[in-house]
């Protein structure tokens, strides 16, 4: 287990936050090291699917292409609405969009030098002119069942980016979209007063992360069944890695 003498992760997202949480050691062999995993052509091809999804996405209802995409078909009417809100009302239709904030949680630049936290969000849709109600979407394309708890945890994270980034946002409503299976979530709204009450945890997990000097391995069958540097499925090179 190595030990620094300040803190070497700087930045977090819920993905790095997840990874950093299952296992410190591997956070640190990714994020601090940067080891190139070991190639896994399923898993490079689900990354590479899910990101061709999204910009399909965006671009469909910014009018870029003119058909609804194949794996977009079983939301049709909600993109073919986005589009039309897109090419009558654009100001109310934010896509794709980069938010980074500082520790304070106070709006900064993607890569800056207090930049702390960063989440990208796939639409969100204002619901008044008033910018005072807004209906935020994420978009997945992997399976809903048994990802409920951590997608209700992303989802609390895009919350208080929203509040934090929007003083005039009084509501908002979280909707993931499962994309492959047709399924959207159970929407969840959260006023400001609600996001606040979480806030302090979240805070707590990201400090956690961009504070730590130590990684210790967390070395478990679930944990290093699909670790990339672990001695199943990976490099091998985590020599804490138990056989599955």
């Amino acid at each position: 287990m190595s030990q620094y003498d300040t803190p070497p992760i700087q930045a977090w997202s819920y993905s790095r936050l997840e990874v950093f949480e299952k296992c410190p050691y591997r956070a640190e062999l990714q994020y601090v090291r940067k080891i190139k995993e070991e190639s896994d052509p399923k898993r490079e091809e689900a990354l590479n699917r899910g990101k061709k999804v999204h910009d399909d996405a965006e671009r469909f209802v910014k009018g870029e292409i003119d058909v609804v995409p194949k794996e977009l078909k079983k939301f049709e009417k909600k993109f073919e609405e986005m589009r039309e809100l897109h090419a009558t009302n654009p100001e109310l239709l934010v896509l794709e969009e980069q938010w980074a904030f500082d520790i304070n949680w106070q709006p900064t630049e993607w890569y800056g030098d207090n930049t702390w936290c960063r989440m990208i969000l796939d639409r969100f849709e204002w619901l008044d002119a008033e910018k005072s109600a807004a209906i935020l979407t994420d978009y997945k394309t992997g399976r809903k069942e048994g990802n409920e708890v951590k997608h209700s945890q992303q989802g609390q994270l895009f919350v208080i980016g929203s509040f934090m980034k929007y003083s005039s946002l009084d509501a908002v409503k979280v909707v993931f979209e499962y994309l492959d299976h047709g399924k959207t979530s159970l929407p969840k709204t959260y006023s400001r007063e609600q996001a606040m009450t979480f806030l302090p945890s979240m805070t707590e997990r990201g400090l956690k992360m961009t504070q730590a000097t130590k990684f210790p391995p967390k070395p478990n069958k679930i944990n290093c069944a699909w670790c990339p540097y672990g001695p199943n499925r990976g490099t091998g090179v985590c020599e804490y890695g138990v056989d599955v």
